[in-house]
């Protein structure tokens, strides 16, 4: 068995004793649970008043932007995890935090924001696993592909003798004439699915060659490449048959590994779900000739569908009663929908993150920018352009991402909580009419709009 080894700057996340799912996906400030930054706040708060150096009251040291249902305590005290990172500058003493501080280091964001997908290396022995486009969810042995084979191993494991046993499973066919078969579940009874020829074949496997399976047991460690160098069958008869894998087909086979090796993740196969903190909607409108996307969801809580209703026509004056018509620049963009036009950043075509303004006044005001951080790049600083996505990255019929926390137990049966993004397909992109140069009816005098 060959370990793979933590990625740099995460050797408290560590395969072999954590879930695979949680070494990629977690993100920077993900030990900070809300609980924790108030507990830490009060704490360290109540240690400075006892010592003398009582905290200062900025705004930017409150807690702020807690999710539902905790946002009740926005403004109310002060924020650990701000304290925590400020605790140099305000002179505070490592000690007053007590428990309630960091597990660890700060994980590596491995999320890339111009694909929405996670992308990693891991290094087990002399090969790298690469994970690339992962969208987030379960991650196992089919999730990441080699780069080269492992070398032999320089001290091969002593060979073990043990039994094989046939396969059995519910509705299996007896492996003996006139035995009674179980009739609860009948793998015979299920019609194969046409439009799918592997069905066909499973079937074809199950009901008249499942006898000739056997299985023994290997033991293997979570977080490793476990390699069968050689398997050797020996029968009642003293015969002696050499056994390896078919050279064209492998039903758990990795890319770049050998047919003898397979990866082993510690996968979190029920970790506890959280509600959505963070959804959007990402689709192109071929019509505007735009990219939108559109935050449904911030910190827990559905944005409104509209905060700001369009401006209501003057109205008509004239005795006439003739119908007048109001010039608009452009027809009004919803609240929390933001455009993404075609640039050249750095000799590449990318989707980059617009503002739309509002023209209804005298002059044209801004509308408010993204504010959930599955629409921010971190390393843009706030400085244009401070998002941007990759063209192949947004699938013809849209896709939705979505952000929530997860928490699972790692090996040792401690707890592990991170935070999951994760994208998935839409069935329609999202779509804005938009026109410019509208004229809209004003309707006369002293009637009904």
């Amino acid at each position: 068995m060959t370990p793979i080894d933590p990625l740099a700057g995460q050797g408290h996340l560590d395969p072999r004793t954590t879930p695979a799912e949680a070494i990629v996906e977690s993100e920077p400030g993900d030990s900070w649970s809300p609980g924790l930054r108030v507990a830490a706040g009060r704490a360290v708060a109540a240690a400075a008043e006892s010592a003398g150096t009582p905290l200062p009251t900025k705004p930017e040291l409150m807690l702020a932007d807690l999710p539902v249902p905790y946002d009740i305590l926005n403004g109310t005290g002060y924020d650990g995890r701000t304290l925590w990172h400020e605790r140099t500058r305000l002179r505070l003493r490592e000690t007053w935090f007590g428990a309630q501080r960091p597990p660890g280091p700060e994980p590596t964001d491995l999320w890339d924001s111009a694909e929405l997908t996670y992308q990693a290396d891991f290094h087990a022995g002399g090969t790298t696993l690469t994970l690339r486009r992962h969208d987030g969810g379960n991650l196992d042995w089919y999730s990441v592909d080699a780069t080269a084979p492992l070398p032999p191993p320089i001290d091969p494991a002593p060979a073990r003798s043990i039994y094989p046993s046939r396969l059995r499973f519910r509705g299996a066919p007896m492996p003996r004439w006139w035995q009674i078969e179980d009739a609860t579940v009948d793998i015979g009874g299920y019609p194969p699915d046409r439009a799918h020829f592997a069905t066909s074949l499973l079937i074809d496997l199950l009901v008249n060659r499942s006898d000739d399976w056997f299985s023994f047991p290997v033991e293997a460690l979570a977080g490793h490449i476990v390699t069968l160098d050689e398997v050797v069958i020996h029968d009642s008869f003293g015969d002696t048959w050499p056994l390896s894998p078919p050279a064209d087909w492998s039903m758990f086979a990795t890319e770049g590994l050998d047919r003898t090796s397979l990866v082993l993740w510690g996968a979190a196969a029920t970790p506890l779900t959280g509600p959505i903190l963070d959804e959007i909607v990402i689709g192109i409108d071929e019509d505007a000739n735009l990219v939108w996307a559109v935050e449904q969801r911030l910190r827990g809580r559905t944005v409104p569908s509209d905060d700001n209703p369009p401006p209501t026509p003057p109205a008509n004056l004239d005795p006439t009663g003739r119908t007048h018509f109001a010039y608009h620049p452009t027809r009004r963009v919803p609240p929390r929908w933001h455009p993404y036009v075609l640039e050249d950043i750095s000799g590449r075509r990318r989707y980059v993150q617009g503002r739309a303004a509002d023209l209804s006044g005298p002059a044209p005001v801004l509308r408010p920018p993204a504010e959930s951080d599955l629409l921010i790049d971190p390393a843009s600083a706030g400085i244009h352009p401070t998002h941007q996505l990759e063209p192949s990255a947004i699938p013809q019929n849209g896709l939705r991402v979505e952000r929530r926390t997860m928490l699972t137990r790692a090996t040792d049966g401690s707890p592990v909580l991170w935070t999951q993004r994760r994208r998935q397909p839409l069935l329609t992109p999202p779509a804005l009419r938009v026109q410019f140069d509208a004229m809209d009816p004003v309707p006369p005098h002293g009637s009904m709009p």
